[in-house]
């Protein structure tokens, strides 16, 4: 634990504040969650320049002796706030293990440094527990995931680590590559045995039976055998403790669908209807 702790913390990344919480770092938080576009705001967007000095200016009046950043989309935020004088984390994982790495990151940085190192422990024994889960020597379902539909894009950073530890074979997608969009001639080569969309601002929303009326995909194995799902994307597009409650999800589809598990819960994946 450090000598002084931050009195004041800003986070402009909700996931950062969620893994703050989770270590009893409450009351002295703010999150602002303004400036987590991937881009500027449509108003800012001929003026990118002006939306970063609104954000320094939000940041300025917090008066906070530390601030959190998150991903490529900040990082010039986080150059600029550390050129005014402000103590700055910015956290960016791709991978698996850098998830767990940012916990230690955060709690170090927030001078709850034990309590962090304990939920890394928890963490790693969480996505052990999963991985006991899978069949001995069962087979792995070729898995095909989607956060983007317009275009379709394919989630890459930690879910690749993710999706093999709860049993699937993943669409092929390169190591640190954040996302991609996926052409139906590849889908069709790879032609996954499970779907699942866990699409940017949806929730439980997407409905999965659309992906019945796109052109190509009724040659495609989990449309034909309707082994498709939606899941919430607040679940596992955030690199956070929330991770191991979207895996479980993923996980339950899975077992559903090629290992005999009981049918998944509809509160927390919906399935093709049609």
């Amino acid at each position: 634990m450090s000598a002084t702790p931050p009195k004041h913390i800003v986070s402009l990344a909700p996931f950062v504040s969620e893994i703050l919480a989770h270590l009893g770092v409450v009351e002295n938080v703010t999150t602002v969650r303004d400036y987590l576009e991937e881009k500027p705001p449509v108003s800012d967007s001929a003026q990118p320049e002006h939306w970063f000095s609104m954000a320094l200016t939000r940041v300025s009046d917090l008066k906070p002796d530390l601030v959190f950043t998150y991903s490529l989309s900040q990082q010039l935020l986080s150059k600029k706030l550390k050129e005014k004088g402000f103590n700055v984390v910015h956290l960016d994982p791709y991978l698996l293990r850098e998830v767990e790495d940012s916990f230690t990151q955060v709690g170090k940085a927030a001078g709850v440094l034990d309590a962090s190192r304990k939920m890394s422990r928890e963490f790693v024994a969480g996505l052990a527990a999963l991985t006991e889960k899978i069949p001995p020597g069962g087979y792995r379902p070729k898995l095909y995931c989607e956060e983007w539909n317009k275009p379709q894009q394919v989630p890459g950073r930690w879910w690749p680590d993710l999706m093999t530890q709860v049993g699937a074979h993943y669409f092929p997608i390169l190591p640190r590559e954040v996302n991609r969009q996926a052409k139906i001639e590849e889908i069709i080569r790879f032609d996954p045995d499970v779907i699942i969309f866990s699409v940017y601002g949806t929730g439980l929303d997407f409905n999965p039976d659309d992906v019945l009326k796109r052109i190509g995909w009724e040659k495609i194995m989990a449309v034909r055998k309707r082994k498709v799902y939606t899941l919430d994307a607040k679940r596992l597009n955030y690199p956070g403790p929330r991770l191991i409650d979207g895996a479980q999800a993923v996980q339950s589809a899975l077992g559903e669908s090629y290992w005999g598990w009981p049918l998944v819960d509809p509160a927390q994946v919906r399935r093709v209807t049609n």
